[in-house]
């Protein structure tokens, strides 16, 4: 049973982990967020955290402490040194949600491990934000109990807008446009949609692949400099043939098979 007494540490900031500090502070927990170099991490950083920091009204970080007797709860993160009492998370081999298909998305889920600690039954948003963050394409699809896929594209395009400045009407317009596009680009032989050119990529593509139910592969151009190749929406199988393709070309990969995604990274690289 979680009491007052804990203090959870949030991973990176999305809208599940936005749901997850509003759902803790309406339970009066305390949480802090993990931080590196007193800024807190982004999604690349989470599980190399060395420091924790609260975030003020004006959205700057201040440092602040992890009192060392108080049980801890790391969500989707790791802080040096500190070993929490549980940890809540759906990423990594052996967290409680790594294997969880998607019709029991909300144990699998992160928001939904929070929302069991706490005792509490999950509201129609929450199951919404639960399952497009554990298994989106699957979700899409219809495979998750109680999610109405509409209300996901609805709320997830929401977001979209909000973050990024453009009009939910530009965002719908987007995400249903990239899913006659991936629908159009896949190739049967390979049993996925190819967008391999980083400069080329269709607004939205990830979001409208996930709505059409299909797996696509593409790259990205990060700002540091490093191409990043990406396959999500597959089945277990073949997320590991592209894992296991770019481990023995000797690249850094990272995904889940039983939540359809992978990733690979060409360090320095710019083609």
């Amino acid at each position: 049973m979680i009491d007052k007494t804990w203090i959870f540490v949030l991973g990176a900031q999305d809208p599940e982990m936005r749901e997850i500090e509003k759902t803790l502070g309406q339970a009066g927990i305390a949480w802090v967020h993990a931080a590196r170099q007193g800024r807190r991490c982004n999604a690349q950083t989470a599980y190399d955290a060395d420091s924790v920091v609260r975030l003020g009204l004006d959205g700057n970080p201040r440092p602040a402490l992890l009192p060392p007797k108080a049980p801890a709860v790391f969500v989707e993160c790791q802080l040096r040194d500190h070993t929490p009492a549980l940890r809540v998370d759906h990423h990594n081999p052996g967290d409680a949600g790594y294997e969880i298909p998607p019709e029991r998305y909300l144990e699998g889920s992160s928001l939904g491990q929070v929302l069991h600690l706490l005792e509490r039954e999950p509201d129609e948003t929450q199951r919404l934000l639960a399952a497009g963050d554990h298994c989106l394409t699957a979700a899409y699809q219809g495979a998750c109990p109680g999610v109405d896929p509409h209300e996901l594209l609805f709320l997830r395009a929401s977001w979209q807008a909000k973050m990024s400045g453009r009009t939910l009407s530009d965002v719908m317009d987007g995400v249903l446009e990239a899913a006659k596009r991936v629908r159009r680009h896949h190739d049967s032989e390979f049993g996925e949609s190819r967008f391999l050119d980083p400069t080329q990529l269709p607004k939205d593509l990830p979001e409208g692949a996930a709505y059409a139910g299909l797996p696509v592969r593409y790259r990205a151009l990060l700002p540091d400099g490093v191409l990043k190749e990406m396959l999500k929406g597959a089945t277990p199988e073949h997320i590991e043939r592209f894992i296991e393709e770019h481990r023995e070309a000797g690249r850094h990969t990272y995904g889940n098979p039983y939540r359809g995604y992978a990733g690979a990274y060409w360090p320095g690289a710019l083609a």
